[in-house]
């Protein structure tokens, strides 16, 4: 790594085989249980790994590194952009352990020290404690079955605070700004304006972010997060159960929709 260049690194201790947790990491029909919704993977250094999560984003790679049940290395231009001066970023996933317990760590790597990267290396931070935590649920509470995803987004012209002001109140979600004071592990009630009940234990916390396990929900993975990148702020709401229950997702997605609406009246819409 150059001089003055940013990584994120992050382990995490998954309760699964490194086998599993290789499957999780490289075979698009489970990757999409846990990650991005749409998934394909060409295997093999020189192959290539896609994520995608509707129109919203795109996320291509090169493999560079192959190592079944070991370690696996990709590496994309940042920015996302092919040219001449793109910086290489890496992302090197090494998994360590025997038996039914593995250790994952992932090392997110290249961003320079200039403003430009800035935004890239902000939103890897954020995303990466949230996702892996993903992961580690699914392996652990729901290996093998698909998931149903409700996930609505919007934009708000006011300022970040305002809009988690707005989503976590009385009118919205009901959980209160406050919720990111807990602390990993703690237990968390709620319920929503429109009269559902969360319950469960929170995961990952920070700024304008909660994401937890929904045990009102069978063990789903909820996320609410604002985002400000450069932009209007983005409102996101995630939730991810494992129950088939298709109905149940539907009305829920409608309902949703149907809140951000009411309070980001603008350019509320479905992912």
């Amino acid at each position: 790594m150059s001089e003055g260049n940013r990584q994120f690194e992050m382990q995490i201790e998954i309760a699964a085989s490194r086998g599993e947790v290789w499957d999780a990491l490289t075979r698009p029909e489970i990757v999409s249980r846990w990650f991005a919704s749409e998934v394909s993977v060409t295997p093999g250094v020189g192959g290539s790994v896609q994520w995608q999560w509707g129109e919203m984003h795109s996320w291509p790679q090169t493999i560079d590194v192959w190592e079944p049940g070991e370690r696996l290395v990709t590496r994309y231009p940042a920015g996302g952009t092919e040219s001449e001066d793109a910086c290489p970023l890496l992302m090197d996933f090494r998994l360590s352990g025997e038996g039914g317990s593995t250790t994952l760590r992932l090392v997110h790597s290249g961003f320079g020290p200039e403003a430009r990267f800035d935004e890239e290396y902000d939103g890897i931070s954020r995303g990466w404690p949230v996702e892996l935590r993903s992961l580690r649920l699914y392996l652990e509470n729901h290996a093998g079955q698909d998931r149903q995803v409700v996930w609505c987004t919007s934009e708000f012209a006011g300022t970040p605070d305002e809009a988690w002001k707005r989503l976590t109140g009385p009118e919205g979600l009901g959980c209160g700004a406050d919720i990111t004071d807990l602390e990993e592990g703690a237990s968390f009630d709620f319920t929503t304006s429109a009269g559902e009940r969360f319950h469960g234990q929170a995961m990952s916390l920070q700024h304008h972010e909660f994401t937890g396990v929904a045990k009102s929900h069978g063990d789903a993975f909820l996320r609410i997060s604002i985002e400000a990148c450069g932009g209007p702020a983005r409102v996101w709401l995630w939730l991810a159960t494992y129950d088939g229950d298709e109905a149940a997702r539907a009305k829920r997605q409608k309902d949703w929709d149907a809140l951000l609406a009411s309070l980001f009246p603008v350019a509320a819409r479905s992912a």
